[in-house]
This record gives C-alpha cells, structure tokens and sequence, in this order.
C-alpha cells in the first residue's frame, strides 16, 4: 500500500515532492498564455477573382463548378459560398477527423482540373485556412507630433514598422491610412501639338531646301529617307535611344516574360503630315521597357562565373522626366523627353485612404501573431516595444485600441486571484473545523503539490494557461482537499482509538482508500465523454476537464502518501480535543434524520417537485452561449448603401466618431477605412462602403462594456448608415455568428428577396429585437447597355466592338512601372488630360465608334442604356441558394427566448413552396452544444455508476447514490434562479462536473453505513450512527469546495463573467446537495436496501 511505504520511506516521497514542485514551475514559465483554449477549426476558404463579372456570372461560371468539385472532396461536412461582383468566396467545413494536410493537397487537384474550363478572366483560386490566429492580437494608433500623415508615413515605415515585426512571434505588421505618394504622367494636349508642330515644320524646312523636282507633286517625302544623321534610321533604331521594337534582340531574352512589348515611335507617325499620335499605351509601354533591369546569366572568365546584368532603372523624377521618348527622325528635330508632352508630378494619394483616432488623423496598426506563440508574451513584447520607440523619438505616439494580451493578463490574473484566495478561505476553514494547525497545514499542501502536479502534466499534454483550463484550478482547488480531510479525519480517529501514530496513519488511509479512489474517479469520469464529442465544445472544454483530472489525481496521491506520511511524525499524543458545538450539531442533525426516517416518502416528493420546479424555472429564464465579458472594449461597424462616395462615408464617419468621442464613458475611438487587412481573412474594412471603429473605454467607470454598447446603439438611430456595435470581441460566442440568424432556402433570386423582407418584418415585430437586416442587400448602381445586334449589324458593328469601344473609354488606370527612389517605392500612373477624373454618365451617352466605314455610330443609335440594381452578394450553403435575416438583442432579452418567439412565428408563416428556413446563428451553435453536453452528462453518469459497482460490489449501493446527482441539478439550477443567470453552456458544464462531486459524499456515507451495519448494527442505527460520525468531513469538503468557489461566484475580478455561471451552478448545486445528501440518501438507503447484513467484526 502507498500508505505504508510513505510512512516507512519519508525521504522517498519528500525527494519527490521536490522534484514535482522544480518540474512544475519550469512548466509553469513554458507554458503559453492565452484567453481561450488552441481551436483547431476544420475549415477552409476558397477565394477565386472573376474582375468585371456579377454576381450571377461569378455564381454560374465559378461558384457551382467549385461546389461541385468539393461536394467529392474527403471528409467534406458543408459547403457555403458568397458569389459577389468580381469574387467568389467558397467556405468549407469538414470533419473533426479530417487530415487538413491532406484535404488540401486534394483540394488543389480539384481546382487545377476545374480551371482548364473556367472562363479566360476568372483569376487563380487562392486557399487558406481558417485560424483563430488569423484575428489580430492588438489593433494600434501611431501619430507623429507636428508632421502630416504623408510625412509620419517614413517614419512609420521605416522605423516603427520594422521594429515591431522583428518580436518574435510576430507574423505581420499591416498599416491603415498610411500617406500614399505616386507618380502621375498626365499626357498634355498642347504639349504633344507642340511637339508636332515643331516636325512639321523642320518637314517644312527640308522641303524647302530640296530641289524642286526632286518631290512628286502631292506627296511628302518620307521622313525616314531625307538626310541620315545622328537622329536618322541609325537614331531610331541604333543602340543609342533606341527603343525595343518587334523583332528585336532585347535583354527579355533572359526573361521574356518580364519585359513589356513597345510599339515604335515611328509606327504612331502619320507619314502623310508629320503628326505623331502619343497616347496613353504607347508612353505606358515606354516607361515599363526603360525602367528596366534584369540579371541575364553568368560568364566564365578566370575559372569565376560573373553575374550579367543588363539595364538599368530610373533613379529620380528629374532622370524620368528627361526620358527620351522620340529620338530623332531627321535633322533639326531633337531627341523629345517625357516632360516634352506631359507633365510629372510627386503627388500624395492619401486623400484617397481614411484613419483616425479621436477626430485626427492617424495610421492605424493591427498586429498578428505566428501560430504557437503566447497571446500575452507578444503582446507584452509589443508594449515593451512601443515603449521603446516613444522613449527614442519623443514625436511619436503609439496607443494601443485593442490589445488582446492585456485582456488576457487581467482574466488569468483575476482566475489566479480567486484560485489564491479560494484556496486560503479553504485553508481557513480545516483550521476552524480541525481547531488544529498542524493537521490543517499538512491537508492544506495538498493544493500547492496538486496544483504544480497539474502544471506539469499539463504542460506535457499541451494545454495552455487559459481561461478555461484555469477556471478548472479554480473550480478544484476546494476539492483537492478532500480526499485529504477524509484521510486525515480518519487516521486522527483512530489515533484517538488506541493505536500508534504510524498504525494509525497507514490503517487510516488504507481503511478509506477504496473509498476515495472511487470518488476521485467518479469526478474524473464525468470527462471522459469529451472524447465522444465533436466542434466547439470538444475543443474548448477539453482544457478543464484535463486540469481538473490532473490536479484531482494528484490529490488522491497526496493524500495516500504525503498526508500519512506527515500524520504520522505530527499527530498529538495527549487527549484528544472536544467539539461541543459539533457534537451539539450532531445531536441536532440525529434528530432530524430519525424524523426523515418515519416521512420518508415526504421527504421524496419534496426533493422531486422542487428539481421540477428548479428546471422550469431556470429554462425560463433562456439560454445562452458563453455570458459576455467586459473587456472594456467595443467594436463598430458601419455600413453604407452601395454607391456611396468616399467623400460621404468619410464626412458621416466623422461625425459618428464626433459623437462617440463625446461619451464621457470613451476613452479613445480609432476608425479606419479600405483594404487595410483587418480581421478574419483579412476581410474587415475591405470594402469602400464600411467603416470599422475600435472605441476603448475608461478603466473606472461605473457601467459594464454592455451597458455603455446599449447608449451607443441607441445614439446610433441618429445616424446614417447600418451601424452594428459588438461588445463580445473577445469571447467565443463570436464562433457562433449573430444572436439572431434565420436562413431561407429557396431558388429564385425575386422570391427569396420578396420572403426575407416578410420575415424581416416578422422578427421586427417580436419584442426585443433590434437593427434587423433582412439580408436582401442591393448591390451598387450599374448601367446596363443592351445592343441592338440588327441596328448594329447595319452599321457595320458588332457587340464585341461596342464592348472594346466603352471598355477604352472607361479603362481604369494601371500601374505602368515603378520608380525606386531613396529605398522607397512609387507607383507611376499614365493619364490622358481629359481622362484623369475618369468618365461620366454624360461621356459615356454621347459615345460615338467608328465602324468599318470610317463613319461615326453614336452609341445611343444602336442601344439602350438604363440603370439597374441586382443582388450585391448571392450566398449558398450545400448548393443552395439562402437569404440571412439576421438581428441583435436589446439589453436584457435573452437569446434563446427570443428565438424561440421568432420560431414559432415563423411556424405560422405561409413559405412559399420549395422555400424552407433554418434557424442559425448563436442559437445554432448553443443547440450543438447542447447535445453535446447531454451526451457527455449521459455518458458520464453511467461511468459514475459503473465505478461505484466496482467499489461496492453491489448494483443497488450505487442506485442509492446515483440520486445525489438530481439533487446536484435542483441546487444548480435553484442558484441561477435566484441570481438570475440563463442556462449558459459554462453553467451546464457546472453542473456535468457537479455530477461528478456529489457522488463522493454519498459514496462514503453509504460505504460507512455498510460497514457498520457488517459489524452488527441494526439498519436505521446504522443509518444514524454513520450520519452522525461522516457528518463533519462531509460538512468540511463541501464547505471548503464552496468557499473556494465563493469569490469566483461572486464575480470578482475583470474577466471572470464568462465563468461566473458555472461557480454558481457549482456552489448552489454543493449546498443544496450536501444538505439533502445528509436526509435523502438515508431515507432512500432504508427504502431500498432491506439486505440483511452477516455481523462480523467491524474495523
């Protein structure tokens, strides 16, 4: 028995009890700090480019050949997709099970067969996975004091930038709002008559000077055959100034397709009078074959390969500017340069990019971190960072508007606050029971051993030091006394029989060793269908089932090793102390249990109304996922119709910001428009038409992060624009989509817009729903131009030719080439001078193209044009087409009540036939919870029982005990009733791992009646008798668990709402049944068990 070899090797178990405590703070400083436990998500995202498709095109040519291709893909478990103007984005989910290394290797050999039939302009399919890391662990503000946001843009670049990605553990540094200088080359009309003027009369002069018969009447000689010299042929098409034409030798040989074809100069001449036609493409070309250079191969010269480059590219605006663009055609013509027909300018772009914090201009940061590093390591890096640059550069200011590892240290501090305190009250406790330190010290290093036990084992098993995994420590500090309470009440007991302090110690803890280690595993057991499970609650809760069965073994350890082995070198020898209130209490509780005796059927139908009652009323208060946490920040999205300008989103964005600001509750409000990388995917303040805001709050205000979200949401009526304000950035209940979310299936585009507006004004209608969307968003404004094809046909034109003829008119402008200057980049753009503010309406109906005739065609001769609105997105899910109507709560409604109202309206609405609707969102992922939850409480129930048959060897014992378990659920969810808490999923769970505990009281009260009643004693005195000797350690393990739990129940400490409801389900379920464990258990002993024991001796 351990018992016996703890107590004959001291030193054995002291030498291990050092290296278990070394080993467990080397754990503790490696392992990794995060808010939530490492969710490894099953799902992929397949985005494909389709530039100037719609979303019906994108739907038909790209999004249902890809839904097709997965549907066969391995393990595949859904498929939804978004079909939008110019991209199609494909999400796909798959099994727990699933190899994703291998899904996505077939994943690629699906898309590389599907592409050879995909249209020409449908781009590359790009995959990724879908990663909580992919969420920005801190979002900051940079400013520099007395310099523009062009001018901070170097300094950002160049300095902050760098510093902050070169932390460790930091995957990428990306900047909103940063000054954007480029080049722009703007064609000038007059300059380019200038130019031609001037060959036209140098044409002039050589005419003149040539004899007279020389020149046919009516033709110009060609200019390519009047007098060779430096700008002749040679000129044109020599080494010096020449520009690569067709059928040239050009360094792309090493490269071809890096260097841009050019069309001659010379090509754009009109022979006949000396015009040259510069446009647009021709200076684009130009620039990009000049601006040039490539390395072209290696030569072998003195047994060394020398590296051949050829070209080189601009260096400056003044050498871009002097850029030859026409050499030389004949005499007295020069070479002519760039800045001879455009003009050059260094302009700044920022005016088209939006960032501020509090009304100014700012850049704006977000920050990820590589997979595997510590939320709160790098987050603590980049801090000590910014510190530093400020210290560096007193101009600069950096201010964090959302830093995920603060939240992170101030959640795990505050459950460590609660553990520490917990596991004191509990400690104080055994001292005011026990009325004796040195026992109540040798249970209490039962704590600080279990917990650096768990550390350890944790460490190895790759758990991390989280929210969950640490509510666990919280949740079991109390218990990991108990097995230490029972053993040491027992070897004090008989110690106080007679026998010798080491006798004692060994035959006390191995008298009660069954008994613990069935209840310690009972406990345990509760964990073990987690592994039946799957998503999200597999995921996040297999982080507290683990710690709470590592600490709980270590417990049980302890107990049979350490605690005899100290029991039997302290324990007193003189007479033993009196409890006179105790044992008043015993006398008491003697009484009532002799009462229950002869009620005995009153006291079970007491006992089931009130778990009736408790269960109803609990459920009527509703359910949720996860409860919010207040963070102290929010997140705001506003969304602008299709269409807007940039000019009006940015002036209603300042105003909104205004507004914001002046809450005396705000602290700081940083806003940021375009592709600037935000959030999941990357996908935030992707399009023109959102505006994302992050709004910190003062530490020391008197209101939660959701009642300052509710003033804001109600200021936000006054303004224009769908504003969505979130206050659960950092909880999972973002895993679940929307509180509300109904999804209607159906196929006609029309019907499905005409059923969500009806349903959306269902859900409007129910009470306490707000800023409901009926998923029916009008994409932008188009102009539609449907061509005659006889009309054209007769004018000599084709479709196709309208096409290329609009399409040139309304090209947008590339980047021709970039010039590198000083280290830094600039794109350079090409603009015709009655093209750079692009074409209007006006432009585009007074078109006119010329057809095979040479004859002008207006377009309106031969088409109509009118304007029209589609659907901006078309959403499927397993090739279903599906309109979202989605809502938020106001404060104080409940998820799931709410729901459930809007369900059964829509229960009574008449769908239209083929059309469906499913109930999505939050409440959808709480329902798959939820099933998982009952199957684990199923599950573990009956391991319970099946351990308890082991240790009685009896089927009816267990029965008995089994009965504490609906005792656990009428004290839990009588604890929600009164605190008025919904049956969340992190409650439920408090009452699964309740399950587990208040089977071990039970567990010894009949394991001792039993042994009693063996030694002779009648049942019902055996009965008493066993209540009244277990009473004290029964009281004592589950007030110490209770007072352990007492601060986390009351919520103290940022953070620890998220956890609060499972504490309450935890204490009031110990209290509850503890209490009636002492009665019913008795009283269903004596019903049930009319076995007549043999008497033998008893122990």
């Amino acid at each position: 028995m351990l018992s016996a070899f703890s107590v004959r090797k001291p030193y054995t178990i002291v030498v291990a009890v050092v290296i278990i405590a070394i080993l467990g703070v080397v754990s503790l400083t490696g392992m990794n700090l995060e808010l939530l436990p490492n969710i490894d998500l099953p799902v992929t995202v397949v985005t494909t480019p389709y530039i100037g498709a719609s979303p019906e095109e994108v739907e038909n040519a790209v999004t249902q050949p890809m839904e097709q291709s997965m549907a066969t893909l391995t393990n595949i478990s859904s498929i939804s997709s978004i079909s939008q103007e110019n991209m199609s984005i494909m999400i796909l989910e798959f099994e727990e099970s699933a190899n994703m290394d291998s899904v996505l290797i077939e994943m690629r050999e699906n898309l590389d067969m599907l592409s050879t039939g995909m249209p020409d302009d449908v781009g590359s399919s790009n995959i990724m996975r879908l990663n909580p890391d992919m969420l920005p662990i801190m979002v900051a503000s940079v400013s520099v004091e007395d310099l523009s946001i062009t001018e901070a843009t170097n300094v950002v670049e160049s300095d902050v930038i760098p510093d902050l990605e070169s932390i460790e553990g930091v995957a990428s540094v990306n900047a909103s709002g940063l000054g954007d200088f480029q080049v722009e080359v703007v064609l000038q009309e007059e300059k380019i008559e200038g130019v031609n003027e001037e060959v036209q009369e140098a044409i002039r002069e050589q005419m003149a000077d040539m004899p007279q018969g020389d020149i046919p009447d009516g033709e110009n000689p060609d200019p390519g055959e009047m007098e060779e010299g430096p700008g002749g042929p040679e000129g044109a098409s020599g080494e010096e100034g020449a520009v690569p034409g067709e059928g040239e030798e050009t360094p792309g040989e090493a490269a071809p397709e890096e260097v841009p074809e050019v069309d001659p100069p010379m090509e754009d001449m009109d022979m006949e009078n000396g015009d040259i036609d510069i446009t647009k493409d021709m200076i684009e070309g130009i620039l990009s074959g000049q601006n040039f250079g490539l390395p072209a191969g290696y030569v072998l010269e003195d047994d060394m390969n020398y590296l051949v480059r050829v070209g080189d590219e601009i260096e400056d605006l003044e050498e871009l500017r002097q850029l030859t663009i026409l050499p030389s055609i004949m005499e007295g013509v020069p070479d002519f340069a760039l800045e001879d027909v455009a003009e050059i300018n260094l302009i700044d772009g920022t005016e088209d990019s939006y960032a501020k914090v509090n009304g100014e201009d700012a850049i704006i940061l977000d920050i990820q971190k590589q997979t595997g590093y510590s939320t709160a390591a790098v987050a603590d890096s980049l801090r000590a960072q910014m510190e530093d640059i400020m210290e560096e550069d007193g101009t600069i200011s950096i201010v964090p508007l959302m830093d995920q590892g603060e939240i992170v240290n101030i959640v795990i501090s505050s459950i460590f606050m609660n553990l520490v305190i917990g596991g004191l009250l509990a400690v104080l406790i055994l001292i005011i029971f026990l009325k004796d330190l040195k026992p109540s010290i040798t249970i209490a290093l039962a704590i600080p051993i279990s917990l650096v036990s768990a550390f350890v084992a944790m460490y190895f098993s790759g758990v991390t030091l989280n929210i969950i995994s640490m509510s666990g420590l919280a949740l079991g500090v109390g218990m990991l006394v108990d097995n230490s309470i029972v053993v040491i009440e027992n070897i004090y007991r008989m110690k106080n029989e007679g026998r010798s302090s080491k006798k004692a110690a060994i035959d006390g803890a191995k008298q009660v060793a069954g008994a613990i280690t069935a209840s310690t595993f009972t406990t345990v057991s509760v964990f073990i269908p987690i592994l039946f499970t799957d998503g999200i609650a597999r995921q996040v809760f297999t982080d507290m089932g683990l710690t709470i069965a590592y600490a709980l073994l270590a417990s049980l350890l302890v107990s049979l090793t350490l605690v005899p082995m100290i029991s039997s070198r302290i324990m007193d020898k003189g007479k033993p102390k009196e409890y006179k209130l105790l044992e008043k209490v015993k006398n008491v509780y003697g009484k009532i249990l002799r009462a229950s005796l002869k009620r005995r059927w009153v006291v079970i139908v007491l006992a089931v109304l009130l778990l009736v009652g408790s269960v109803y009323g609990s459920f009527s208060l509703g359910t949720e996922f996860i409860p919010p946490m207040d963070s102290g920040e929010l997140s705001v999205e506003v969304e602008f119709p299709e269409g807007s300008t940039f000019e009006e989103v940015t002036e209603e964005a300042d105003a909104i910001m205004e507004k914001i600001y002046a809450m005396e509750e705000v602290e700081t409000v940083g806003a940021f428009i375009g592709d600037a990388g935000f959030g999941m995917m990357g996908m935030g303040g992707g399009s023109l038409e959102n505006v994302s805001m992050y709004v910190l709050l003062y530490e020391d205000i008197d209101k939660t992060t959701q009642e300052v979200a509710q003033e804001l949401r109600d200021l936000s009526e006054s303004f224009d624009g769908e504003i969505t304000v979130d206050d659960d950035n950092m909880d999972m209940a973002m895993l679940g989509g929307g509180a509300v979310s109904i999804d209607i299936f159906g196929r006609e585009l029309d019907t499905l817009r005409e059923t969500a507006q009806d349903v959306g004004e269902i859900v409007k209608g129910i009470e306490g729903t707000m800023d409901v969307s009926d998923g029916v968003e009008d994409g932008a404004p188009e102009f539609s131009i449907t061509v005659d094809k006889d009309a054209a046909i007769a004018e000599g034109l084709t479709v196709a030719q309208v096409y290329m003829e609009v399409s040139e008119l309304l090209e947008d402008v590339d980047v021709a080439t970039t010039l590198t200057m000083e280290l830094d980049d600039y794109d350079i753009y090409v603009y015709d001078e009655d093209s750079i503010e692009g074409a209007d309406y006006q432009e585009l109906e007074g078109l006119t193209l010329e057809n095979s005739e040479g004859e002008a065609v207006a377009i309106t001769d031969i088409a109509s044009i009118e304007e029209t609105v589609g659907f901006s997105a078309i959403n499927r899910s397993n090739q279903q087409r599906y309109v979202t109507v989605s809502a938020d709560l106001q404060e104080g409604y409940n998820i799931g009540l709410v729901n459930d109202e809007i369900e059964a309206a829509l229960e009574e609405y008449d769908m239209p036939e083929g059309y469906r609707f499913e109930m999505g969102g939050e409440i959808e992922l709480i329902m798959e919870s939820f099933e998982d939850l009952f199957l684990m409480l199923g599950l573990g129930v009956i391991f319970i029982y099946l351990i308890m048959v082991a240790q009685f060897q009896s089927l009816l014992s267990p029965f008995i005990v089994m009965f504490t378990i609906p005792l656990a659920f009428t004290g839990g969810f009588l604890a929600l009733i009164v605190t008025g808490n919904p049956v969340s999923i992190i409650a439920f769970l408090g009452l699964i791992i309740l399950s587990g505990i208040v089977v071990n009281n039970g567990i010894v009260f009949v394991d001792y009646i039993n042994k009693r009643r063996e030694g002779g004693m009648e049942k019902r005195e055996a009965i008493i008798k066993a209540g009244q000797i277990r009473l004290r350690p029964i009281v004592m393990t589950a007030i110490t668990t209770i007072v352990a739990l007492s601060t986390l129940t009351v919520g103290i400490g940022q953070g620890v709402e998220m956890v609060q409801p499972m504490a309450i389900t935890a204490v009031g379920g110990l209290i509850y049944a503890t209490l009636l464990t002492l009665i019913l258990i008795p009283v269903l002993y004596d019903i049930l068990n009319r076995k007549e024991y043999r008497s033998k001796e008893a122990e």
